[in-house]
């Protein structure tokens, strides 16, 4: 059974770099204070398992998404395409929140392990000086997205930074780097 992931444009691809831009996506969201913690993950699994006030199951999506952000940091699941944002249930945890995000264009790198803030900022800084000689200006917000459950063996695990891109000029019309 395949499990849907977020969708995507990508307007650039180099090796494990990538240009993307996400139309528009819907995340179950809430605060988490450490990205290997449980509670942002466990809110979000309860609302797709029916802790909504539609006792809604919703499919499981991927990519499980961490927000890293300098003050706070956010833990999300990715809605299911088929729901319109409008008629997603809304969650019974008062800790957990709904986000429509639209016209996002990202930076990205992948790469496989198991995450940790060694790995997380080798791959952050691979990836921001990718950006530099692509001419790309990182704006302020960072994903990290892990793809897997926890139990499949790190150099399984599919895993991406992503940074948002600033260059208001790029333009599907004209690719980056080109």
């Amino acid at each position: 059974m395949a499990i849907e992931s977020a969708k995507y444009r990508s307007l650039k691809k180099e090796k494990d770099f990538e240009v993307r831009v996400y139309d528009e996506i819907s995340l179950a969201m809430s605060k988490e204070n450490d990205f290997r913690g449980y509670s942002g993950f466990n809110e979000a699994f309860n609302y797709i398992s029916g802790s909504n006030d539609q006792n809604r199951k919703i499919s499981m999506t991927t990519p499980v998404i961490n927000e890293l952000n300098q003050k706070s940091m956010t833990m999300a699941f990715v809605m299911p395409s088929s729901i319109p944002f409008e008629e997603l249930p809304n969650p019974n945890s008062q800790r957990l929140f709904m986000v429509r995000k639209e016209n996002m264009m990202f930076a990205s790198i992948r790469f496989s392990g198991t995450v940790c803030p060694t790995l997380l900022e080798q791959k952050k800084k691979e990836l921001t000086e990718w950006m530099a000689t692509n001419n790309l200006i990182p704006g302020s917000v960072i994903w990290l997205a892990r793809y897997n459950p926890p139990f499949i063996p790190g150099f399984l695990k599919r895993n991406e930074v992503l940074i948002s891109i600033e260059n208001s000029m790029i333009s599907e019309d004209k690719p980056v780097g080109i």
